[in-house]
């Protein structure tokens, strides 16, 4: 018998993951830390776009948050992801 064990975490300072749906259709919003700051990335079926950037680690939120909002005025379902660490596997 296997086991298998998840632990969720999140922290104020880890980066944002958003993913919006709209039927089959999926975009992911993100942030990701930079020795500058941190760069917010778009993802259109499947290609990576960089949608902004800034010199404070938390100043991507803004620009991801702008996204969403403007998916979701266009009738797409978004929701947080939080980060998930996945432990060894025990038996």
């Amino acid at each position: 018998m296997l086991f298998f064990c998840m632990t969720l975490t999140m922290s104020v300072s880890s980066a944002a993951t958003v993913i919006c749906k709209n039927e089959k259709s999926v975009r992911t919003l993100r942030t990701d830390r930079t020795p500058e700051g941190c760069r917010a990335v778009y993802t259109k079926q499947g290609v990576d776009q960089v949608v902004g950037s800034s010199m404070r680690e938390n100043g991507c939120q803004g620009i991801i948050e702008g996204i969403r909002k403007t998916l979701e005025a266009s009738v797409w379902k978004c929701r947080d992801v939080k980060e998930a660490v996945v432990s060894n596997l025990s038996e």
